[in-house]
Protein backbone atom coordinates (compact mmCIF):
# COMPACT_ATOMS: atom_id res chain seq x y z
CA UNK A 1 0.00 0.00 0.00
CA UNK A 2 2.79 2.48 0.81
CA UNK A 3 4.33 1.75 -2.60
CA UNK A 4 1.08 2.87 -4.31
CA UNK A 5 0.97 6.01 -2.18
CA UNK A 6 4.62 6.80 -3.03
CA UNK A 7 3.92 6.42 -6.77
CA UNK A 8 0.85 8.63 -6.42
CA UNK A 9 2.82 11.33 -4.59
CA UNK A 10 5.63 11.10 -7.15
CA UNK A 11 3.11 11.47 -10.00
CA UNK A 12 1.56 14.56 -8.39
CA UNK A 13 4.98 16.15 -7.80
CA UNK A 14 5.98 15.51 -11.43
CA UNK A 15 2.73 17.02 -12.68
CA UNK A 16 3.09 20.12 -10.52
CA UNK A 17 6.69 20.66 -11.61
CA UNK A 18 5.71 20.40 -15.27
CA UNK A 19 3.06 23.11 -14.74
CA UNK A 20 5.50 25.49 -13.10
CA UNK A 21 7.35 26.81 -16.10
CA UNK A 22 6.41 28.25 -19.45
CA UNK A 23 7.94 27.20 -22.74
CA UNK A 24 8.32 30.87 -23.66
CA UNK A 25 8.10 34.14 -21.72
CA UNK A 26 9.23 37.53 -22.99
CA UNK A 27 8.63 40.68 -20.97
CA UNK A 28 7.39 43.60 -23.07
CA UNK A 29 6.59 46.44 -20.67
CA UNK A 30 4.88 46.80 -17.30
CA UNK A 31 2.90 43.63 -16.57
CA UNK A 32 2.58 42.63 -20.25
CA UNK A 33 4.34 39.53 -21.55
CA UNK A 34 4.37 37.28 -24.58
CA UNK A 35 3.85 33.78 -23.20
CA UNK A 36 3.43 30.21 -24.45
CA UNK A 37 2.77 27.28 -22.18
CA UNK A 38 4.01 24.35 -24.28
CA UNK A 39 5.28 25.47 -27.69
CA UNK A 40 5.70 28.61 -29.77
CA UNK A 41 2.37 28.13 -31.59
CA UNK A 42 0.65 28.92 -28.29
CA UNK A 43 2.27 32.38 -28.12
CA UNK A 44 -0.19 34.97 -26.88
CA UNK A 45 -0.22 38.29 -25.05
CA UNK A 46 -0.59 37.83 -21.32
CA UNK A 47 -0.91 40.07 -18.31
CA UNK A 48 0.98 39.15 -15.14
CA UNK A 49 -1.63 39.06 -12.39
CA UNK A 50 0.16 37.92 -9.25
CA UNK A 51 3.46 37.35 -7.49
CA UNK A 52 3.55 33.82 -8.95
CA UNK A 53 5.95 34.07 -11.90
CA UNK A 54 3.91 31.71 -14.07
CA UNK A 55 0.42 33.18 -13.59
CA UNK A 56 -0.66 35.17 -16.62
CA UNK A 57 -4.11 36.14 -17.82
CA UNK A 58 -4.61 35.87 -21.55
CA UNK A 59 -5.49 39.08 -23.38
CA UNK A 60 -4.75 38.11 -26.99
CA UNK A 61 -4.87 34.38 -27.75
CA UNK A 62 -2.42 32.36 -29.83
CA UNK A 63 -0.80 32.61 -32.24
CA UNK A 64 0.63 36.12 -31.87
CA UNK A 65 3.45 36.61 -34.36
CA UNK A 66 4.02 40.37 -34.49
CA UNK A 67 3.91 43.10 -31.84
CA UNK A 68 4.60 46.79 -31.59
CA UNK A 69 4.08 49.05 -28.61
CA UNK A 70 4.70 52.49 -27.21
CA UNK A 71 3.76 54.21 -23.95
CA UNK A 72 0.07 54.28 -24.96
CA UNK A 73 -0.77 51.30 -27.18
CA UNK A 74 0.08 47.79 -28.30
CA UNK A 75 -0.60 46.60 -31.84
CA UNK A 76 -0.54 42.88 -32.58
CA UNK A 77 -0.92 40.45 -35.47
CA UNK A 78 -2.33 37.02 -34.73
CA UNK A 79 -3.24 33.82 -36.56
CA UNK A 80 -6.15 31.84 -35.07
CA UNK A 81 -4.95 28.73 -33.25
CA UNK A 82 -6.89 25.70 -32.05
CA UNK A 83 -4.97 23.46 -29.66
CA UNK A 84 -3.10 20.58 -31.33
CA UNK A 85 -3.66 21.98 -34.84
CA UNK A 86 -1.38 24.29 -36.81
CA UNK A 87 -2.22 28.00 -36.71
CA UNK A 88 -4.45 29.19 -39.57
CA UNK A 89 -1.78 31.25 -41.31
CA UNK A 90 -4.16 32.14 -44.13
CA UNK A 91 -6.07 34.33 -41.62
CA UNK A 92 -4.47 37.33 -39.94
CA UNK A 93 -6.28 39.13 -37.14
CA UNK A 94 -5.19 42.48 -35.79
CA UNK A 95 -5.52 43.77 -32.24
CA UNK A 96 -5.09 47.13 -30.58
CA UNK A 97 -4.70 47.34 -26.83
CA UNK A 98 -4.32 50.33 -24.57
CA UNK A 99 -1.13 50.12 -22.52
CA UNK A 100 -2.63 50.35 -19.02
CA UNK A 101 -1.13 49.94 -15.54
CA UNK A 102 -3.89 47.45 -14.69
CA UNK A 103 -6.14 45.26 -16.80
CA UNK A 104 -9.77 44.33 -16.12
CA UNK A 105 -10.36 40.84 -17.54
CA UNK A 106 -14.10 41.09 -16.93
CA UNK A 107 -14.71 44.19 -19.08
CA UNK A 108 -11.66 43.87 -21.36
CA UNK A 109 -11.80 47.66 -21.68
CA UNK A 110 -9.20 49.01 -24.07
CA UNK A 111 -8.97 45.84 -26.21
CA UNK A 112 -9.98 46.15 -29.85
CA UNK A 113 -10.00 42.94 -31.85
CA UNK A 114 -9.94 40.65 -33.55
CA UNK A 115 -10.01 43.10 -36.44
CA UNK A 116 -9.52 42.78 -40.19
CA UNK A 117 -6.75 44.87 -41.72
CA UNK A 118 -9.26 47.52 -42.85
CA UNK A 119 -10.92 47.65 -39.41
CA UNK A 120 -7.47 47.86 -37.79
CA UNK A 121 -6.41 50.75 -40.03
CA UNK A 122 -9.64 52.64 -39.34
CA UNK A 123 -9.49 52.08 -35.55
CA UNK A 124 -5.82 53.02 -35.46
CA UNK A 125 -6.62 56.32 -37.18
CA UNK A 126 -9.64 56.88 -34.89
CA UNK A 127 -7.47 56.37 -31.78
CA UNK A 128 -4.70 58.63 -33.13
CA UNK A 129 -2.05 55.90 -33.10
CA UNK A 130 0.92 57.26 -35.07
CA UNK A 131 2.28 55.52 -38.16
CA UNK A 132 5.66 55.49 -36.41
CA UNK A 133 4.32 52.69 -34.17
CA UNK A 134 5.24 49.60 -36.16
CA UNK A 135 5.43 45.85 -35.64
CA UNK A 136 9.04 45.84 -34.42
CA UNK A 137 8.88 42.36 -32.83
CA UNK A 138 8.18 39.74 -35.51
CA UNK A 139 8.49 35.98 -35.15
CA UNK A 140 9.22 34.94 -38.74
CA UNK A 141 8.74 31.23 -38.03
CA UNK A 142 5.16 31.93 -36.85
CA UNK A 143 4.29 34.38 -39.64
Amino acid sequence: MTLKINYFILAIISFLQSCESLAFKEHLVGNYYLVASDDEHQLGLGYHTSEDEDTFGEIVPATVFAVGFNENYFILKQHPYIFAKPPKTNITNFYILRNQKSFNFRTREGVYGPLTYDQFTLKRHELGIPDSLSFNIVYKDLE
